[in-house]
């Protein structure tokens, strides 16, 4: 598994837009769901720098999220992320470690069945 980590920066006026855009049933959340290997993410908003956000997506295959961001639909939201944001910093691709064994549906089921 792996973990692709992004730090964004945001433009103030945009707060509520942005967090419903990255939030768990927003438009870059959903677009992720369609791939069975995407596991979910952890979207983390800075209590000391409030504009500043961590995106941490989790894909069980490295091929999978690099087809994943060469998508025409993934390009669309990023436009949209780029009209919220001051800065987008990518901070690398992760190994996971120390995962639960996962059985069942993915993470990324909002109904939890």
């Amino acid at each position: 598994m792996v973990a692709v980590v992004w730090q964004l920066t945001l433009l103030e006026q945009n707060e509520a837009e942005f967090e419903q855009f990255y939030g768990a049933d927003g438009d870059w959340t959903k677009l992720s769901r369609r791939s069975r290997s995407f596991l979910g993410c952890s979207f983390l908003k800075d209590l000391a720098v409030p504009s500043r956000y961590l995106l941490i997506e989790y894909w069980s295959e490295m091929v999978v999220y690099e087809r994943h961001r060469k998508s025409t639909d993934i390009h669309h939201l990023e436009e949209r992320r780029d009209d919220l944001c001051e800065a987008i910093l990518p901070m690398g691709v992760f190994s996971a470690l120390d995962v639960p064994e996962r059985k069942g549906p993915t993470w990324s089921r909002r109904d939890g069945v």
